[in-house]
């Protein structure tokens, strides 16, 4: 899915999609059991943690799984503690990166960071998934780009939640001070301005970046 807040004008539009990759979920899953092909569904700025973990549940099938994705949820009024609480028991696949927020006036403001120089306890995280399951997949995706704009403070963010998915204000409260205890290490990274050869490096330098992290403070995905 795209995002949910930009994706869909209306709280039905999204139950009716929801409904749809269910559906698909339910056809493929005869064709993952007979050849013992995991699925890891990520929760892609779509699904709140709840949501999502509901679908997996409701296949019965050891087969499908999350691609946990450690940032996205934050998109969608969630710290990133209470994502991996609720999605870590069914994960099968990470989609590992740091994070770095901030607010602008219409809301938050979210980046990949290079890894270590954001808000995880990135050896505590990989600790905690490899406990789970030694051969936990983890895939480096440290996006170059303008910080992502989430419109939190906006009446339009808020059409595609309903009684059917609603957002407890609780969680919006733990967010929003969650943001305001954990500003940005160092400035969030841009490309706006940057010709194509300089955006190329600066993708290249943070990639490097967290590689060499994970080199020296996380052996076993070295």
């Amino acid at each position: 899915s795209g995002r949910r807040y930009e994706q869909f004008k209306s709280a039905a539009e999204f139950h009716q999609f929801d409904a749809q990759c269910r559906a698909a979920v339910r056809r493929a899953e005869p064709i993952l059991r007979k050849y013992k092909m995991p699925l890891a569904i990520e929760n892609h700025k779509g699904w709140r943690a709840a949501e999502l973990a509901d679908w997996v549940r409701s296949t019965g099938s050891e087969y499908v799984g999350v691609c946990l994705d450690m940032v996205n949820n934050v998109s969608l009024i969630e710290t990133p503690q209470q994502t991996i609480d609720t999605l870590a028991p069914m994960t099968i696949f990470v989609s590992f990166k740091d994070i770095g927020v901030d607010f602008y006036d219409q809301g938050l403001l979210l980046s990949e960071v290079p890894l270590g120089e954001g808000l995880f306890d990135l050896p505590a995280f990989v600790a905690s998934m490899q406990k789970r399951n030694p051969k936990m997949l983890f895939q480096l995706e440290m996006l170059t780009r303008d910080p992502l704009k989430v419109p939190i403070f906006t009446p339009s963010y808020w059409n595609v939640y309903d009684e059917k998915s609603p957002v407890p204000p609780r969680d919006l409260a733990l967010l929003i001070d969650w943001v305001r205890k954990n500003p940005p290490k160092k400035a969030l990274p841009r490309t706006s301005g940057l010709t194509p050869e300089q955006q190329l490096a600066l993708e290249d330098e943070l990639n490097q970046r967290s590689i060499d992290y994970a080199r020296a403070h996380l052996p076993s995905l070295a």
